[in-house]
């Protein structure tokens, strides 16, 4: 009998020591975020829609650029930042600072100026 136990120790031994490996590998980092492109926005401003464009060129290593359309006008994007999934942004013409997360095909945050704050959404062409 004890022939037996000793024979199949060293298997329950590799057996152990291969479940003991610890907890898994964390999950891998998703890619950078490349917010280029021209996205439909829609901004609630108290209730009321306004609809437009949005559009982001550039890359990582020289810096981001970009303009913005509405009924209300066109004005030109600045100081766009980047930090994993969280893009930040002025619109100087209109006094708008704005702060948006990626997820998908979109986006939505918040935007604010000298006339209040609104929610805008936004979805990539």
């Amino acid at each position: 009998m004890i022939r037996r136990a000793a024979a199949w120790l060293p298997a329950l031994a590799l057996l152990l020591a291969a479940c003991s490996g610890g907890a898994p590998p964390a999950p891998p980092e998703p890619p950078p975020l490349d917010p280029t492109g021209v996205y439909d926005i829609s901004v609630d401003a108290q209730g009321q829609m306004i609809p437009g464009t949005l559009s982001i060129e550039g890359s990582a290593e020289e810096g981001y650029t970009g303009s913005v359309d509405s009924q209300m006008g066109g004005a030109p994007i600045s100081d766009i930042t980047v930090e994993g999934q969280r893009v930040t942004f002025s619109v100087p013409d209109f006094g708008v600072q704005g702060s948006v997360v990626f997820e998908g095909s979109g986006f939505s945050g918040n935007i604010s100026g000298a006339m209040g704050a609104a929610r805008i959404v936004g979805t990539r062409r």
